[in-house]
């Protein structure tokens, strides 16, 4: 079983994110995994995202977003979280601004697990105390303490 916090290394936290809208804010999620070289296609990827988005926003209120697609540029779950203090109109379900990103991608190959994933995130952050104190974190090593303690507390696993 893997944890949120154990699928996020903080290479791969950006705080504060700069994206000022929806295209931008998944161009600069997706800017970490090029630069480690977890994805092969960053164009790919890009379009599978916001192809998903096209069809109805990942911003699931709350202050929330989870960007996401399936790609054959990836060959294992990759994932960045972003933190925009500011927040951004990211179209969300209850219209408010979102401050709090995690960009999922995993290979084509894998629906369901990319979708119990999804499942998992959405619940974790679903949690309003959770996601103040997420907000208060200025660096990402703060963010990953904040994520372990919440998922000690709450015994929350992924996978």
């Amino acid at each position: 079983m893997s944890s949120f916090s154990s699928l996020l290394a903080k290479q791969f936290i950006i705080l504060p994110m700069r994206a000022t809208d929806r295209s931008s804010a998944v161009q600069e999620l997706l800017i970490p995994l090029a630069q480690n070289h977890i994805i092969t296609s960053r164009d790919e990827c890009l379009e599978s995202i916001l192809k998903r988005e096209r069809r109805m926003s990942t911003g699931v209120g709350k202050g929330v977003a989870l960007p996401h697609g399936l790609s054959d540029s990836v060959k294992e779950v990759a994932m960045v979280m972003g933190i925009s203090p500011n927040g951004l109109d990211f179209k969300a379900v209850d219209g408010a601004l979102c401050h709090i990103f995690v960009l999922l991608i995993s290979p084509a190959s894998e629906p369901d697990k990319h979708l119990k994933l999804l499942s998992r995130i959405t619940k974790l952050l679903s949690d309003g105390e959770l996601r103040s104190a997420l907000l208060e974190t200025g660096t990402p090593e703060e963010v990953l303490d904040t994520l372990k303690k919440w998922e000690t507390q709450e015994e929350d696993v992924l996978l």
